[in-house]
């Protein structure tokens, strides 16, 4: 399935770039998303105008439980793989399941594009594709997944607007 997602900032272009690539938005994130559980660099290398990082995500469970079985936050962990280009302010990602199993059978790639919208104003798209190849549930999957990584969007993004309105990142 195909998505897309949108966030404003009240902020410029280059200031948004600055806070989303800080070394310190992943701990912030950890501590105020209700969406995450946990969130760690593991890679960033910029040369010149292009970042290549991977980004570990741990979020909350979306379910509990199946049945009597807990459901464990390790079975929804899953690394961002992304370039961004500062110069066009356009980048690519692939999320990756941590798990093997999972991600046999999952995809999820797309890009992400920063645009001023004047000089205290910008928006933030990503659009992508998800597929999960899972015979007759893989479509339902889909709309869950997706349901669920807007929420965490939705989530990361009331925290970038917190950071912007108390001048947290410079």
């Amino acid at each position: 399935m195909q998505f897309e997602l949108t966030h404003t900032f009240e902020t410029s272009l280059e200031h948004l770039e600055r806070i989303l690539f800080s070394d310190k938005l992943p701990e912030i994130l950890k501590k105020r998303m209700t969406t995450l559980i946990d969130c760690q660099v593991v890679s960033a290398v910029r040369t010149g105008d292009a970042l290549k990082r991977k980004v570990r995500y741990l979020p909350q469970p979306l379910i509990k439980s199946i049945g009597p079985k807990k459901v464990e936050p390790e079975w929804m962990e899953w690394f961002e793989e992304s370039e961004y280009d500062f110069a066009s302010h356009r980048g690519r990602f692939r999320n990756i399941p941590a798990r093997h199993r999972i991600a046999a059978v999952m995809k999820n790639d797309g890009t992400l594009v920063l645009e001023s919208l004047g000089p205290k104003r910008c928006r933030q798209t990503l659009r992508g594709d998800l597929s999960v190849n899972v015979f007759v549930v893989g479509k339902i999957a889909e709309r869950v997944i997706q349901s669920n990584a807007a929420k965490i969007l939705d989530d990361e993004a009331r925290v970038v607007a917190e950071i912007i309105a108390k001048k947290e990142i410079a």
